[in-house]
């Protein structure tokens, strides 16, 4: 099957238009209303002609930007942690990955540079959407990352204590309180000195 260029083109805009970067075979078939098989050969062209880059095991993205691919590569999923607090402006070092919180089991991706810590459903909170160029990223609040950190055993009372003037941990006071997974009682006695 010979593909054209100006359909890869077309199907990069396509892609680029809907607002993800980041496709499955499957979200690529959808996007082309052609079947996975085809959907496949278009896959391997757009990365052999340089319009995309392979991001993992079936999967291309059409942005080169580290933030929203990490968003978009294991869903569901946002950006915590180190980088979620690099983002935000409250430390200056940045971290050696991209750390993310996901529903899912962990991975690390380590020639991407993307590593995923799996928290409960519970916990899947206190992150918001933001447009980067055409796509789009999930990223943890300042003290949603925190709290990501205390639960993971990433970060301890004493660094907990450094980013309470920084931050606004009585905006999570009720979802901490309503949560009863693994964890729980840690969370509350340093966040709010219970127990």
């Amino acid at each position: 099957m010979i593909v054209k260029v100006h359909n890869l083109y077309r199907i990069k805009e396509s892609a680029l238009n809907s607002g993800r970067s980041v496709f499955s075979i499957q979200q690529l078939s959808n996007l082309t209303g052609k079947p996975k098989n085809i959907a496949k050969v278009y896959s391997s062209r757009l990365v052999k002609e340089g319009m995309a880059i392979r991001v993992g095991r079936g999967k291309i993205s059409f942005a080169n930007d580290d933030f929203i691919i990490a968003t978009q590569l294991i869903e569901p999923s946002y950006i915590s942690l180190n980088s979620a607090l690099l983002f935000h402006g409250v430390i200056k070092q940045v971290p050696r990955c991209i750390e993310c919180v996901t529903a899912r089991n962990s991975i690390a991706y380590d020639k991407l540079g993307i590593v995923y810590h799996k928290i409960p459903g519970g916990l899947f909170f206190g992150y918001k959407r933001q447009s980067m160029g055409k796509s789009y990223i999930f990223i943890a609040e300042p003290e949603k990352a925190v709290i990501d950190g205390l639960y993971l055993n990433i970060y301890d009372k004493s660094q907990f204590s450094k980013y309470i003037g920084k931050a606004d941990f009585k905006k999570f006071y009720r979802e901490i309180h309503n949560f009863n997974g693994k964890g729980n009682k840690k969370l509350k006695r340093v966040i709010f000195g219970e127990g």
